[in-house]
């Protein structure tokens, strides 16, 4: 697993604070968005800071930039800033909408753009380094509010027993969502030999008043309905057997194991009837499916309100599976209020053959 020290998330958050709202935001309401969300003060701090340099850099690829930043009371390298390389490797993929709402607001865009109006030539350019008024306030040990949901994933299989050179990774999205909120969908991906379509990919949302909320719930999530059935199935079979169900599934290309996490459910405290005549009908519908030898994804995931289907996601291999969706639309809703159910397992070919 990579990462530069955690901070790719943070940088999201950073992103987020500068791109939301249908104009840009000044540096106040940049901080506020970061800080009411809870991030640390010395965290705020930098992505204010290194995130408009970084996107600069992206944009102004012909320009010579500094390699260090001035303040009051030293001259620091950018390398040795965790904050902006992370920031610097996470501007290489930025959109024009990022870049617009970023990089034009930094005071070397700016320098640029004079010596742009008095007649020099970009490739010209050798920018010294950027001032900064204040010294920046001293890093602090911990994740400065935005957790990191690569080091979880990664701590969680160490906790079972899965070695860091396991191809595992988690990345965060961020998605739109009304004040005082923050909406995170986070990606665990695993790369592994025996995938019939590598990588896997399992993605879950989580929300809250602050970014730790909103990561903590989606990795509680991931850790308690896709985790375990990933790490039996796949990465150390066995070593969660009481975490997991695991079934013999007859199919016309070879036995499986069904190997299931737990079901899921999502916005009511009522007893939800049980799936398995859903998940029976769905196998016997998978049996239409050529299957390769290898071990295969499946993910149900159905949303429904006042009992109507307003959500009917159901995955195979990380595709959308046409048929078993048209299987679910037939299926009435398990309640008759706000009610979500997710279910996810593997299918591992057996070895008795």
């Amino acid at each position: 697993m990579g990462g530069v020290r955690g901070y790719e998330t943070a940088v999201e958050a950073g992103i987020a604070a500068f791109c939301a709202g249908e104009e840009p935001p000044g540096d106040e309401q940049v901080w506020e968005r970061l800080t009411a969300a809870g991030v640390e003060p010395w965290l705020a701090e930098r992505l204010l800071v290194f995130l408009p340099m970084a996107y600069a850099r992206r944009l102004l690829s012909d320009v010579s930039f500094a390699d260090t930043v001035l303040s009051p009371g030293e001259e620091k390298r950018l390398t040795a800033e965790p904050v902006f390389v992370a920031a610097l490797e996470r501007a290489r993929q930025g959109d024009r909408g990022e870049i617009e709402r970023i990089a034009f607001r930094g005071s070397e865009f700016a320098a640029i753009t004079n010596a742009l109006n008095a007649g020099s030539k970009l490739a010209d350019l050798r920018l010294g380094p950027p001032t900064l008024a204040e010294d920046l306030t001293p890093a602090k040990p911990g994740d400065g509010g935005v957790p990191s949901p690569r080091a979880a994933f990664a701590e969680l299989l160490r906790e079972h027993g899965v070695g860091d050179e396991t191809a595992a990774d988690a990345t965060v999205h961020v998605h739109p969502a009304p004040p005082g909120v923050v909406l995170a969908q986070v990606d665990f991906t695993v790369t592994h030999p025996a995938l019939a379509r590598s990588p896997l990919i399992e993605s879950v949302a989580g929300h809250g008043p602050t970014w730790r909320d909103a990561i903590g719930r989606a990795l509680n999530l991931f850790a308690h309905g896709s985790l375990h059935p990933i790490v039996d199935g796949l990465l150390r079979p066995g070593s969660a057997a009481d975490q997991v169900s695991r079934t013999r599934y007859e199919h016309p290309g070879g036995a499986f194991d069904l190997v299931l996490g737990p079901r899921i459910t999502f916005f009511t405290e009522q007893e939800v009837p049980g799936t398995q005549h859903l998940l029976d009908r769905l196998l016997e519908t998978l049996r239409a499916e050529p299957l390769t030898r290898r071990t295969h994804a499946l993910r149900l995931f159905t949303a429904h309100h006042d009992g109507q289907l307003q959500t009917n996601e159901v995955l195979l291999d990380n595709e959308p599976w046409a048929a078993g969706e048209a299987l679910v639309a037939t299926f009435p809703a398990p309640l008759s209020e706000r009610v979500a159910v997710r279910v996810f397992g593997l299918l591992v070919p057996t070895t008795d053959e």
